[in-house]
């Protein structure tokens, strides 16, 4: 648990995380803080991509964007959404300084992540994904 347990990061595998927020969720920047945090002991300080479950935030102001989008250690975000909603709390993530996309289905989003882990090559990269 994060962000005082309104959030749950979890590795699906050595560089690919999962992000979901208690229902309901209004995120802080000390959130933000906390969530990367804990990310960053998932991945013991290495690059990772990161799959984050938009569905139950309903406010994510722009100093918790800002910190998510200046993560020097994500290297790619896929932000998964089930409506218009979910889409507009999406947009700001264009100004993250690593990719990131938008999508509906749990499953392109992740086909997304594994194959941007594979284009980059990273040197600790799964190989059941590779």
């Amino acid at each position: 648990m994060a962000a005082g347990g309104k959030a749950t990061v979890a590795l699906v595998s050595d560089d690919l995380q999962h992000l979901e927020w208690i229902e309901r969720a209004c995120i802080t920047p000390e959130d933000a803080y906390s969530v990367l945090a804990a990310s960053r002991r998932l991945s013991r300080g290495r690059p990772y991509a990161i799959l984050v479950d938009m569905t139950n935030i309903v406010a994510l102001p722009p100093g918790a964007r800002a910190v998510f989008n200046a993560e020097s250690l994500v290297v790619a975000a896929a932000l998964l959404g089930d409506g218009p909603m979910d889409e507009v709390l999406a947009a700001g993530a264009c100004r993250a300084i690593h990719p990131t996309r938008y999508f509906t289905s749990e499953a392109s989003a992740l086909a997304w992540l594994r194959a941007f882990l594979v284009e980059t090559d990273l040197p600790f990269a799964d190989p059941r994904f590779r």
